[in-house]
C-alpha cells in the first residue's frame, strides 16, 4: 500500500501533463498575427511592422510538426537619374558637357520571406522551441489562450493573435 500512493499520484501528474500537452497543441496550432512586440519592454512594432510587413508564424500539426513565418521584407535602393545638357562647339566640332545634373529617387522594394521548420512544446510546456535552417530558438510561453500567444525570445515580447 505504500508503495502504491505515491506511483498513483506520479501516474495521475504524467496524465495530466499529457492532457495539457494535446491541449496546449491544439491552441498554438493554425495562424497567427503580430499584435504587438517589445523589446526589454519598450514597443517596437511600428519597427517590426517595417522590417517584418504582413508577418504571419503558422503552426501545423501537433507537436514536432512544421511551422513556417512569411513576411515581406522591404529594401529601399537609391536610383541615379543624370540629365546631361551638352553642345557641339562649331570651332572644333567636340561635343561639349554644359551641365550634368543628377536626381536621386528612393524606390521602396519589397519580397517575400518564408522560413520553416519544426517546432517542439518542451520543459513541461514551458517552452516552444523552433528549428529551422538558420538554427534553433527557445521562446518562453508566457501566456496563451485559443486566441492569443504570449512569447519570450531573449528579451523580445511576442504578442500573438488568431
Amino acid at each position: 500500500m505504500k508503495k502504491t500512493v505515491p506511483l498513483l499520484c506520479i501516474l495521475v501528474t504524467l496524465l495530466i501533463a499529457g492532457c495539457n500537452e494535446k491541449d496546449l497543441t491544439h491552441q498554438i496550432d493554425g495562424t497567427w498575427h503580430l499584435q504587438k512586440y517589445a523589446v526589454n519592454g519598450v514597443d517596437q512594432t511600428t519597427t517590426f511592422d517595417t522590417t517584418h510587413a504582413g508577418f504571419e508564424w503558422q503552426f501545423s500539426g501537433s507537436s514536432g510538426s512544421s511551422f513556417s513565418q512569411y513576411w515581406q521584407d522591404i529594401k529601399v535602393y537609391n536610383l541615379y537619374n543624370l540629365d546631361t545638357i551638352a553642345h557641339i562647339d562649331p570651332a572644333t566640332h567636340m561635343l561639349v558637357i554644359d551641365s550634368v545634373t543628377v536626381t536621386i529617387s528612393h524606390v521602396p522594394t519589397s519580397y517575400g520571406v518564408t522560413v520553416q521548420g519544426d517546432w517542439y512544446l518542451t520543459n513541461g510546456n514551458q517552452f516552444l522551441e523552433t528549428r529551422d535552417p538558420s538554427g534553433n530558438k527557445l521562446y518562453q510561453i508566457v501566456d496563451h489562450s485559443k486566441s492569443s500567444l504570449h512569447l519570450l525570445y531573449n528579451n523580445q515580447d511576442f504578442y500573438l493573435s488568431k
